[in-house]
């Protein structure tokens, strides 16, 4: 009982933490997530069979037999683009989180560390990509990939889920962010579940909302407008915040 009320007030003031951050530094957070939008357009503008649901851009891996060598090396290229552009978002709004909660200055050295902490995110994030394409590929037309591919890519983000606080905050190799990122998700997994399901749920409303305003395939557009602007950077500080849980003084 002592335990679920210490977890619950430590989760109320981890959202606090994010919403107070959020809202007071709103003008250099948006201002950071404007890359987000350009890293979702550019699978979108490449000749590959793709599709935006939920405020993401997604490709059709049944159709890729169907487009040319040529197409599939400009989409590796485009994805990969797309891909480094959110981890060096993602690192961007950490180093502004590091700077409140650890009361330290955003110095030089920090900045000149940007494009280290963006590769170390970019390499895991490359990697559970290639991951989830692989046991897709593996399973596809098969019975086993309507529950082998989901358990798989939910047990892999699930464990890996603390990767980029942890290289940004900790200035972590990529080897102890993983370890740590696993330590963490099975030690704390009310964090990473609470997450999920706000992000799930905020989602499902801006999409439901969208539907009702716009026609396709402006819907989809204006759900990865608002996720790209406000939900992405809202759920990347309250991810972070969780993991900056573990230490009492940043509390």
């Amino acid at each position: 009982m002592k335990q679920n009320t210490k977890q619950n007030s430590s989760l109320s003031r981890t959202f606090s933490y994010a919403a107070d951050f959020y809202l007071k530094r709103l003008g250099i957070i948006l201002i950071f997530s404007l890359p987000f939008i350009f890293a979702f357009l550019i699978p979108v503008l490449v000749p590959a069979p793709t599709y935006t649901a939920l405020g993401g851009v997604f490709l059709r891996t049944g159709s890729i037999p169907e487009i040319s060598l040529t197409d599939i090396v400009i989409t590796a290229v485009a994805y990969a683009l797309a891909v480094f552009v959110i981890a060096d978002t993602i690192v961007n709004i950490n180093i502004v989180i590091r700077s409140k909660r650890t009361l330290t200055a955003i110095t030089s050295e920090v900045v000149s560390a940007m494009g280290r902490y963006a590769g170390r995110i970019f390499a895991i994030y490359t990697i559970i990509l290639l991951l989830l394409f692989a046991v897709q590929v593996l399973t596809y037309e098969t019975p086993l990939k309507t529950w082998i591919y989901p358990l798989f890519g939910f047990a892999l983000s699930y464990l890996l889920f603390f990767v980029p606080p942890a290289v940004v905050i900790d200035n972590a190799d990529l080897g102890k962010a993983i370890a740590t990122s696993v330590r963490m998700a099975l030690k704390s997994p009310a964090y990473i579940l609470i997450w999920a399901f706000t992000a799930f749920f905020s989602l499902s409303i801006v999409t439901l909302l969208s539907d009702l305003v716009f026609l396709n395939p402006y819907s989809g557009y204006f759900v990865l407008l608002v996720n790209s602007l406000v939900l992405l950077p809202f759920l990347t500080i309250l991810q972070t915040q969780m993991y900056m849980e573990k230490y009492p003084l940043a509390r």
